[in-house]
């Protein structure tokens, strides 16, 4: 019988995992936000480096999912045990939250002193992602859309990239954010802006919750609309294809 230590593995390698990434990520951003200066490139490098070190840390004991869009999509498409879904989803939640919490607890008095006249406090841009609702979600979708296919095709067995996995995918992190928006107003993680929303709103009041027309749902929706295309086009179309087009040229 497996002892409760080695159940819980990949669910604290999950935490452990999505911790760093949010760490790492709203850790830049909230840098960015207190100097002023933010551009794409260094917020999509900066976020693509939390990705590659985040799956490092939990990829050989969790599968390095640190998402929840990547866990529903393994559901789906890889045959991922539906009894971890709830605990792994959970697991990247709480360490988004904690993640945040630490990025609060280095940068509080430097987010405070950050000049607030009516509304949302702006602090809460070091932790949560905010556009206009349709453009958000299309972006989310498409970005998600292009991350895990890549996610799909360089964890497959057959890849050539799988011994480079978390470098590979940071990677692809970094490109998929550079081609559709700035990682400030991108999530392609639903823990990503959930777990840091929750702590905002306990931070700073829960109008981050109403920000921009209740737009908290699009970080949510639309990655995971976005993965579960993503897998099926690896797996359905590219995959399959290329599994036959293998069989062809071993004479079967």
């Amino acid at each position: 019988m497996a002892s409760l230590r080695n159940v819980a593995a990949p669910y604290w390698a999950e935490f452990i995992g999505t911790l760093l990434l949010t760490l790492i990520g709203l850790g830049a951003t909230a840098q960015s936000l207190i100097s002023h200066k933010s551009d794409a490139l260094t917020s999509s490098a900066a976020w693509g480096t939390a990705v590659t070190l985040g799956i490092w840390v939990s990829e050989h004991v969790s599968g390095g999912h640190i998402n929840p869009a990547i866990t529903i999509a393994r559901f789906l498409f890889s045959n991922f045990s539906l009894r971890q879904v709830v605990g792994y989803i959970a697991a990247q939640t709480l360490g988004a939250f904690t993640g945040a919490l630490l990025v609060w607890l280095n940068f509080a008095s430097s987010l405070n002193e950050i000049k607030h006249k009516d509304g949302i406090h702006p602090a809460t841009r070091a932790f949560i992602t905010s556009n206009d609702t349709w453009p958000g979600l299309v972006n989310e979708i498409t970005a998600t859309f292009v991350f895990v296919i890549a996610v799909f095709a360089i964890s497959d067995q057959t890849s050539n990239a799988k011994n480079i996995a978390p470098l590979a995918l940071g990677l692809a992190f970094t490109g998929a954010s550079l081609a559709v928006s700035s990682p400030l107003a991108l999530a392609l993680n639903p823990a990503r802006d959930f777990g840091p929303r929750v702590f905002a709103a306990l931070a700073y009041g829960l109008d981050v919750f109403a920000d921009h027309s209740f737009y908290f749902w699009v970080p949510i929706a639309g990655p995971l609309i976005g993965a579960i295309l993503g897998a099926f086009v690896y797996e359905w179309l590219v995959k399959r294809d290329a599994e036959y087009h293998h069989s062809l040229e071993d004479g079967n």
